[in-house]
């Protein structure tokens, strides 16, 4: 089965953080996430927050949704605590993934477990 999702645009809707490194050891703050394009420093947009000593997974809204072609660029999800700042990040790069339909698509790496999930357009 081959992918027919190559020239279309995946709508990015929530982002849910299944773990992260410093879970236990962080103090008690709101967490969100920022949305980029690897060549840029400027969000595509964020999430709403939620508090890290909550029980995980936890899903974020994206808000503004945004359209991301995800065959022809690679974009990277970063978790930010009010506090703290930076947490880690995840690249989403779909010729590393080589996912057909990723409408939850689980990306990791050693600090930060994620799925994103959304629709095709």
């Amino acid at each position: 089965m081959s992918c027919t999702n190559d020239n279309n645009t995946f709508t990015l809707k929530t982002i849910k953080l299944n773990n992260f490194e410093r879970r236990t050891t962080l103090p008690a703050q709101k967490l969100y996430f920022k949305v980029f394009r690897n060549d840029s420093e400027i969000p595509l947009t964020e999430t709403g927050f939620y508090p890290s000593d909550y029980t995980m997974p936890a899903t974020f809204k994206v808000f503004p949704s945004i359209g991301m072609q995800l065959y022809g660029k690679a974009y990277n999800v970063q978790l930010w605590s009010e506090t703290d700042g930076y947490l880690g990040r995840c690249d989403i790069d779909m010729d590393k993934y080589k996912i057909i339909f990723p409408i939850d698509m689980e990306v990791e790496n050693d600090s930060l477990n994620i799925a994103i999930q959304g629709t095709w357009e």
